[in-house]
């Protein structure tokens, strides 16, 4: 992929960040410094028979920006990340990683805009043989740059107390690419249009809504999904509450019978038992099979939990579009001082689908379980993704499991392990089922208010279908970062 897509959103961003900068009275906050690490491998192209030693320098300066306001609110995250490989300096590369937004209220209660853009070189590609993070490979990535702008039209009826209308014509483009040779080069044009029109305080026990999405996958094939729907709620009180949802989808994915379009019904019931806590599950019925969703969140003083499975239509520009490659709060709500230095950052970026141009029907269950108390803190993070493509006649499951630990000794000091399972199964596709598990120890040192030092010792491993896919690799590495 040439390196020029990825400035385009860089450059949309930050004529957009200098534009806002103009509508903002508060003051910026964030973060930023420069990392330099030093990584020693046993299995530097993870292979299976050809096992080679070497080593790798990394640079990776950083900056975290959030300004926020009345009128607009900004998130800025942008890390790139330059590698040079002693005795292998054709491997040398510079890798992106950009996860921006700029939220601006132009009319005030009437008209916003919304600026996306996103760029990320080190997604792991589930295909390619690679590790958790890719590093000792560099034909393990996909490459992906997205922009997205939605205008969204507010006009209250009956100064809102009857119902609101929202109008919002987004429009954007994805490019995707493999370093590893395959789907390379793949561009294209997607609109999310959507029209809603939602109750307003007239209607506080029996609240309704109606609501129209017209995703298209591809603009220039007309590729996509479309909905409308009805909703009407009964509230029982402030803890209970259901609704009914009424429904006609239509769009590229071909169900079992033949279907491409339908009728769809959902039923859902919502019990909150306090602000800190909601539950709600659905279950019902769309021309592509049975419906059923569950979300959960729940926060106490020393714990937290979040769960949600549900199940829809996309296809991989979907996916890219609304992948938060940067996460900007912890479980406990939170946010995060530094996101970008985070370990998530990776990590909850290896979900990427297949690059095909195809859609699929996703299923997906995500639980997250946070604890912290005084010197302790840990998080549990569980995804299991299921993809049933329409036209490739393929169908992959994906399970990744993480857990962190970390205890601090210290004021100055602290020791974390990392402990992650990835086990990836491609049925009609030879070869390409695998279990991935690996165990890092780190050891981090704070010298001082702007600098700190870690050390780092892992392994991980690789059971392929494939005999050429598995690999054994063990791995040390020794970072210092600074901030200004």
């Amino acid at each position: 992929m040439k390196k020029t897509i990825f400035l385009v959103p860089i450059l949309i961003l930050v004529l957009g960040l200098m534009f806002s900068a103009q509508l903002m009275g508060s003051s910026w906050r964030g973060d930023s410094g420069v990392t330099g690490r030093f990584i020693f491998s046993d299995n530097i192209f993870l292979s299976a028979t050809d096992t080679q030693s070497g080593g790798i320098v990394q640079i990776f300066p950083f900056v975290s920006l959030t300004r926020g306001g009345n009128r607009v609110r900004v998130n800025f995250n942008y890390g790139p990340s330059a590698l040079w490989y002693p005795g292998n300096t054709e491997l040398n590369d510079i890798r992106h990683v950009l996860d921006a937004s700029v939220r601006t209220e132009l009319i005030e209660r009437y008209f916003f805009l919304d600026v996306v853009a996103k760029a990320n070189q080190v997604l792991i590609n589930p295909e390619v043989n690679a590790g958790f993070d890719g590093i000792a490979n560099s034909n393990a990535f996909t490459q992906t740059a997205s922009i997205s702008v939605t205008p969204t039209i507010i006009l209250p009826v009956a100064d809102g107390r009857f119902a609101t209308v929202r109008f919002s014509p987004g429009i954007g483009a994805v490019a995707t690419a493999s370093t590893a040779g395959s789907g390379n080069g793949a561009q294209t044009r997607v609109e999310d249009q959507r029209l809603s029109i939602v109750s307003g305080p007239m209607f506080t026990t029996v609240p309704w809504s109606l609501s129209w999405r017209r995703r298209l996958f591809d603009s220039d094939s007309n590729q996509g999904f479309g909905q409308f729907s009805g909703r009407v709620g009964y509230i029982f009180s402030p803890r209970y509450r259901t609704d009914l949802i009424l429904g006609y989808d239509s769009g590229d994915y071909t169900a079992s019978d033949g279907n491409s379009r339908g009728t769809r019904w959902e039923w859902l019931f919502r019990w909150t038992p306090k602000p800190s806590s909601r539950f709600e599950i659905g279950a019902g019925q769309a021309y592509y099979g049975n419906l059923f969703s569950f979300t959960a969140n729940h926060r106490h003083k020393r714990w937290a939990f979040r769960s949600q499975y549900r199940v829809e239509i996309q296809d991989a520009t979907t996916s890219i579009l609304e992948q938060q490659i940067v996460p900007l709060e912890d479980i406990f709500g939170q946010p995060i001082v530094n996101p970008i230095t985070g370990e998530n950052v990776v990590a909850a970026s290896i979900t990427t689908p297949v690059l095909i141009d195809d859609t699929f029907l996703r299923e997906r269950l995500q639980l997250s379980v946070g604890y912290s108390k005084g010197r302790n803190s840990a998080l549990l993070d569980w995804w299991t993704t299921r993809r049933d493509y329409n036209s490739s006649d393929i169908d992959t499951l994906d399970n990744q499991v993480r857990l962190t630990y970390t205890r601090r000794l210290s004021n100055r000091l602290s020791a974390s392990v990392f402990a992650r399972i990835w086990d990836y199964s491609a049925q009609q596709q030879a070869g390409f089922d695998y279990f991935q598990d690996g165990v890092d120890l780190r050891v981090s040192y704070r010298l001082g208010s702007r600098s700190s030092l870690s050390a780092r010792i892992g392994h991980q491993r690789r059971d392929s279908e494939a005999p050429q896919g598995s690999f054994s690799e063990n791995r040390i590495s020794m970072d210092l970062t600074f901030r200004p």
